[in-house]
């Protein structure tokens, strides 16, 4: 048996697995790619098509492709409707995918894979790491542990070898952004501060340089493709805008060639006109990841490395920035593309161990790592109170840097004199923010409580995170002992997709 780490990502999907030794090694698709792209087609027969092949079905039919789906996690949002009228969400997708990484790491190596790490956006909220447990479970396989993406790469990128260091960890991703700090003192290996924006990523910058592109060749033609009558033309233009990131990080200009109904854009794009296109939006990623120092209590001067991952992170307004607000060059020890997918094999050993069992390869055993991860919570986590302005706000139970795992417990008042009921909204948002702003995540019925006429502190609310975050909460009437279980609030699946 073998737990594999996967990388799903907006855009590519990438797949480690452990050597005897221990260590990560990349595994290909079976077309030999380091990575598989994050798209499925739905063919005409019935047929589910994933990765490149799906990307070039996409040119003929694009109304079945579906990209881009990560954003859509944790909602109701329809990405595909199938002729038979099943309705595909971002988790059904997701579902797809890791079936096709199972069954290529299965066929690659000739072992079963039943356990898998999966890593995933540290501003994840809860419902969207649970839609990705069930995704896998969907397909077989049982998730050992959900380790956030930005501390995935910094342990790919070995940071816990580097003793009492002090790392940033940028990670721009095809549809996310992450940053996280990250202080090694001897094998401790403490994420100290998390941040970032779940709505920037590649996709954003694709789609400015996409529409800059398109006023240009209306400029020259006189006209302007849409994506109903022209999808073959927005298919290439994607390709073409890939290339071009590529081709500026390592040099001052590149040529783009576009056609469209006989009509022809011969552009040369430099890289300091693609910067200029981009700016606003790499200096967002800036000034969330300035607001994670900040956070960290800490000062840029105490900053000694800098890791950029992600494809995002390799553009040049991105390393320009960067390395401006931080006065370092970005770490020539970084590896950007698969670290995540790295570290997550390290992830699963030491939550292996956390439990108390053996991660074997094969007939091997491996000995239990010496690294100490400390993790922590990105998002404020608590119940739905009333004011003193009479507003319904989110009072704090768990907050932001919460170490993971971990539990919490508070005493509220019940709202009125004499009171036999209540029900307790579980929300995230941060403390006193609005509750119609706010994430709900659940909520407790406690019904038949005795009556009082004092306002007394006697309803014990307690939440548990486990060790990937993931919430469990129960509320305790002190007066009766009547307890009960937080109820799930947040299903929205319709009609459910089976994976191919």
């Amino acid at each position: 048996m073998m737990i594999p780490s996967i990388d799903a990502g907006n855009s590519r999907f990438k797949c480690a697995v452990a050597d005897v030794a221990g260590n990560p090694k990349l595994i290909t698709n079976r077309f030999g790619e380091p990575f598989t792209p994050s798209a499925v087609f739905f063919a005409p027969d019935g047929e589910i098509i994933v990765g490149t092949e799906a990307i070039n079905a996409g040119f003929v039919e694009p109304s079945r492709l579906v990209v881009n789906w990560k954003r859509a996690m944790g909602t109701d949002e329809p990405l595909y409707t199938a002729d038979d009228g099943t309705v595909y969400h971002a988790m059904d997708i997701l579902a797809i995918l890791l079936k096709d990484a199972k069954d290529n790491i299965e066929a690659k190596t000739g072992q079963v894979v039943n356990e898998v790490v999966i890593t995933v956006p540290a501003n994840y909220t809860d419902l969207q790491k649970q839609q990705t447990i069930d995704a896998a479970q969907k397909v077989g396989m049982k998730v050992l542990t959900l380790p956030h993406e930005p501390t995935a790469a910094a342990l790919g990128n070995e940071l816990y070898k580097q003793s009492n260091s002090t790392a940033l960890v940028y990670d721009l991703g095809g549809g996310t952004f992450d940053v996280s700090i990250v202080q090694t003192k001897g094998n401790v290996f403490d994420i100290i501060a998390t941040g970032g924006d779940p709505n920037i990523g590649g996709r954003d910058f694709n789609d400015r340089i996409s529409e800059k592109l398109l006023e240009e060749f209306e400029s020259v033609n006189g006209f302007r493709p849409s994506e109903d009558n022209h999808a073959i033309f927005f298919q290439e233009m994607s390709q073409k805008i890939e290339q071009l990131k590529i081709s500026l990080s390592v040099q001052a200009q590149s040529q783009v060639v576009l056609f469209c109904q006989g009509k022809q854009l011969q552009m040369t794009v430099t890289r300091e006109q693609f910067n200029s296109w981009v700016r606003d939006i790499a200096e967002k990623t800036i000034q969330k990841t300035r607001q994670v120092i900040e956070d960290a209590n800490l000062d840029i001067s105490q900053i000694d490395e800098i890791y950029a991952v992600g494809g995002g992170s390799m553009m040049p307004i991105v390393v320009e920035l960067l390395e401006e607000l931080i006065c370092k060059k970005i770490s020539k020890r970084c590896e950007p593309h698969s670290a995540a997918a790295f570290g997550g094999i390290l992830s699963g050993r030491l939550e292996k161990q956390h439990r108390g069992e053996k991660y074997t390869i094969g007939n091997v055993v491996l000995p239990a790592p010496t690294t100490i991860v400390h993790e922590i919570l990105s998002h404020t986590i608590g119940v739905l109170t009333v004011n003193e302005d009479n507003n319904e706000v989110c009072s704090e139970i768990l907050s932001k840097k919460t170490p993971v795992p971990s539990i919490q417990t508070k005493v509220f008042q019940l709202g009125q004199p004499n009171q036999t009921e209540v029900i307790i909204k579980v929300l995230e948002g941060e403390d006193g923010k609005d509750a119609g702003d706010c994430l709900t995540l659940g909520h407790f019925e406690l019904n038949d409580l005795p009556s009082r006429a004092d306002l007394i502190g006697r309803i014990e609310v307690t939440f548990s995170l486990d060790s990937n975050g993931l919430l469990t909460a129960k509320a305790r009437d002190i007066v009766s002992g009547k307890e009960e279980q937080m109820q799930i609030d947040y299903d929205t699946k319709t009609k459910q997709a089976d994976a191919a």
